[in-house]
């Protein structure tokens, strides 16, 4: 049985009212997607379900961390990723139309597998950019001698190019 089997609602089996359900994503996780941008990480997802007649209320709760490398100063890090989700859920009769926005399950499937959403929904709040404030942790996790280096690029080359910038100014006649 795969890991992402687990991450299944036994939707027939509820009743109508509010359910709440919390699984763990891990490495095995996201070891069964090819290709994906995460190799290493953990994650706590919540699903929450709003159960009625007809239609129901999904909210998926996606907090945890990836294994990722700082933008600033290529040190490993643990990159914190949260995320919170709607969906709508419907259960599908003989000749309804498809939406786009809404997630059908067919009568006959008593449970609603999740896997592939909860990939797509870590994988969709993940951040542009690896970095965050990693300056309250103890130790923190960066590496210093790159962030001196490019503190030093940083002033030297901000100075030249002033400079340059000054130098090409003082020719220009603002009287024409």
């Amino acid at each position: 049985m795969s890991v992402s089997a687990h991450f299944s609602l036994p939707y027939s089996g509820m009743k109508d009212g509010y359910h709440k359900y919390v699984f763990e994503a891990d490495d095995s996780f996201f070891a069964e997607f090819e290709n994906s941008p995460i190799e290493k990480g953990k994650f706590q997802i919540t699903v929450e379900v709003d159960k009625r007649q007809g239609l129901s209320d999904m909210t998926i709760h996606v907090d945890g961390h990836v294994a990722a490398i700082c933008d600033r100063c290529l040190a490993g890090i643990n990159l914190p990723v949260t995320g919170v989700y709607n969906l709508l859920l419907k259960v599908k009769n003989e000749g309804d139309p498809y939406d786009d926005e809404v997630i059908y399950l067919r009568e006959d499937e008593p449970s609603l597998y999740l896997g592939q959403v909860v990939y797509e929904f870590i994988c969709i709040s993940l951040p542009l950019i690896n970095r965050y404030n990693c300056e309250s942790e103890n130790p923190t996790p960066c590496n210093d001698a790159i962030l001196k280096k490019l503190n030093e690029a940083a002033t030297t080359s901000t100075i030249s190019v002033d400079e340059n910038v000054w130098q090409a100014l003082k020719g220009l006649d603002t009287e024409n």
